[in-house]
Order: structure tokens, then sequence, then C-alpha cells
């Protein structure tokens, strides 16, 4: 006897959902590792680089430690001795005064942090502003909101930042949030405080919530002109939220450590809605998060070294091949056009370079609208891994002007 098999559709919000860019690539690349074929991966950026010694001994010290019990469900809100670490670091390293019980709140990783922030602000129809090409984790936080997104340009000749001024009035009108992120991925763009003073004037005067991801802000290669926090700017706590993410800087991804920072009532909010959903993060790697952000910071002087060396690296071995790309000003990422006879079709251009090497690149188009007819290379092998990408690229029968 055939049964009907048993089906429940899923919900619209779930349905709608577009492919994530990486899951695509992901995919791509298990199918030839399952071939058995060689396969580099710079789709993602996965960083290659082990957490520090004193952070992983941070965290064997508190599992073992018997004065408390960190195996039990932490606090909501996370640990005071981490909210209190969080507000410390962001004075020293911004100089930017927080009170580390109400303006700070630890996150399960700045993604999930985003993603509550949305469900804790956005109805369905409401409107968000997303400057692209941009990090793609935002089109499915709005899209699980069921709201709308408006993209506007990054583009090359202003820096990769937007131009606020360009923004229609009826889409400023309707917008609840602008998103920025800076320095930017996947372009590795910079910003000033200029730029944060004219995005909070802009909001304040719209009405509309600044959300700010600095996740790669250690990673400026410039070592006299450091990225900015926008909650430096006089004002801003009124009308900005920021995420900021121990991944990159500290070689955390996995660990999955962020924090917000911003006025009492949306740190309140985005904590009303986590206290819904989480416990916030494990006990042992809350103190690990501790160190990361009290003790030596030489991780991050490190990575910014390692991705800048990569990055001329690769800049100068593309351009051996004829293929002009841009040396980025921070992040772990190569944003470049792809090769002229291509056209825009960025998709093409990394299929045919992975057919043929095995090396896996980004499609500029995953990325956003204003992303189409790029590409994206992650930083996460070492110098010998780049030798075996640029002799792979060298061999392809790929014309790269």
């Amino acid at each position: 006897m055939n049964a009907d098999k048993f089906i429940v559709p899923v919900a619209d919000r779930v349905a709608n959902l577009p492919p994530y860019v990486f899951a695509t690539v992901f995919g791509m690349k298990e199918q030839a590792l399952a071939a058995g074929r060689e396969v580099i991966d710079l789709g993602v950026g996965n960083p290659d680089g082990r957490a520090p010694d004193n952070v992983i001994a941070a965290l064997n010290v508190a599992l073992n430690d018997t004065s408390w019990n960190c195996h039990r469900y932490s606090t909501f809100r996370g640990l005071p001795r981490l909210r209190e670490a969080i507000a410390a670091w962001y004075y020293n390293r911004f100089v930017v005064q927080l009170d580390a019980d109400s303006q700070t709140l630890p996150l399960i990783g700045s993604k999930e942090g985003i993603a509550n922030l949305m469900r804790a602000y956005l109805n369905p129809g409401d409107t968000v502003i997303v400057p692209t090409p941009c990090y793609p984790a935002y089109f499915g936080a709005v899209r699980l909101c069921e709201a709308e997104i408006v993209e506007i340009p990054l583009r090359e000749e202003n820096g990769f930042r937007p131009v606020l001024g360009e923004i229609p009035a009826d889409v400023a009108q309707k917008a609840r949030m602008l998103l920025l992120n800076y320095p930017n991925n996947p372009t590795g763009g910079v910003c000033d405080l200029a730029f944060y003073a004219e995005a909070v004037a802009w909001c304040r005067a719209n009405k509309v919530i600044l959300v700010s991801d600095i996740a790669y802000s250690e990673l400026g290669f410039d070592p006299d002109d450091q990225p900015v926090s926008v909650l430096q700017v006089p004002g801003a706590m009124d009308v900005a939220i920021e995420f900021q993410s121990l991944s990159k800087s500290h070689n955390l991804a996995g660990w999955r450590v962020g924090f917000a920072v911003g006025g009492n009532e949306v740190i309140a909010a985005l904590g009303r809605v986590k206290s819904n959903v989480d416990f916030s993060l494990f006990g042992g790697i809350q103190m690990a998060a501790v160190e990361a952000l009290a003790g030596n910071q030489q991780i991050c002087h490190d990575n910014r070294k390692k991705y800048e060396q990569r990055a001329k690296a690769l800049v100068a071995g593309y351009g051996a091949l004829g293929w002009q790309v841009p040396m980025p000003p921070a992040t772990m990422y190569i944003w470049a056009r792809i090769p002229r006879s291509y056209g825009d079709d960025d998709f093409r251009f990394i299929s045919e370079v992975f057919e043929q090497t095995g090396v896996l690149l980004s499609p500029g188009s995953g990325f956003g609208e204003y992303g189409k007819g790029y590409c994206r290379t992650s930083l996460v092998v070492d110098q010998t891994g780049i030798e075996r990408v640029l002799a792979l690229l060298g061999q392809a029968d790929i014309k790269w002007d």
C-alpha cells in the first residue's frame, strides 16, 4: 500500500529565501571533493589561524574551575565580567564610554545579533536600506522578518561608501534601518568619522536606526589610520547600534563570539528577543572572550600583517597573469572586477576557474545587485598555498585581462 508522502509546506518567509551564496559555493566544493579533485577554497572568509594560546588557556581554566560551574546555563545577558571586558575594550580602542550593564550585550556571533535585532524592530513590509555589495547574511535576516530591502550602490569611485544624498526621499521616509559595514565585506572599503557623522545626522533626520557592523575593525592595514567606531560621533548613541565579532580579529570564528553596544533602549530590545531564543554563550567561552578582550592584543597585530602580506602576494600574482586587481586597505579579502571577456557574468567566471583549477572564488552577484561583475578572493591560505593557487591559475586556459 502506497501512502501519500507526508509534507507540510514551510512558511512563506522560508520558501521565499534566495539561495545563500556560500551554500552554493560549498555545494560546488563538496561535489569536487567527492570526485577526488583538489580544491583550494578561497570562497569563504574562514580564518585558517588558531585561537591565541592565552585564550585557549582561559577556556581550559574555566572548564576546570570548581568555584563556579560554567557547564550550567549562562545568564540571558551574559556574564558581568564579559560585559565589563567589552566596555573596557571599547574605551581602550575607541575612547567610547559605555555602561557595561545596560549598553553592552554578548552575542553568539554578530550574525546572530544582527538577525535578532531585526526581529526586535522590523514588521512585515518595513524597509531596510542595504548598501551593496554586502555581507550576504543581511539579506536573509531582513527577509526572515518579511521586510523589504532597498539596495543602494557602493561604488569604487566613492571608496565603496554610499552617497546618502542619493537615497530617494520616499525610501528614506519609509525606512526603519540603514546598514553600514566598515571595513567593508566584501570590498575592503573603509570610512572615516566625517562619513559616520553624516550617516548619524541622516539617520536622526529620517528617524532610522543606524546598524553598524565593524567585524573587521581590527584588520585595517594602515597603522596610522585605524578603522573607527560610529559611536565616536557625538550623539551617535541615540541612533546607532554597533556589532563586533572576535571571529576574524582573534581567530575565534568557530567559537561564535560577538557583542553589540549602543544605547540602553536598543540594547534592551535586542536582549529581550535573545532572552526568548537563547541562553547566551557557553560560560567557558565567555571567560575565554574576557581574556581575548582584556589580554595581549598581539593576535590582532599579527593578523593585520598576515592578511596584508597575503593580499600583496595575490595582487602581484594576479597582475602577473594579466588580471589587474586593486590592493584592499583592510579586511581579509580582495574584491575585483572579473576579466572583461566575461562581461558581468561573475558566476560563469568563478565556475570556469574552479572547473579548470580547483581554486574556488565567490561570485560578486551573491553579495547583492551592485556586486554583479565582480568576485571575491578570501585570504585564507598561507604563502605556500598562494604559490600553489597562482601556479594552477597560470596553467588555466582563461583570458585574464
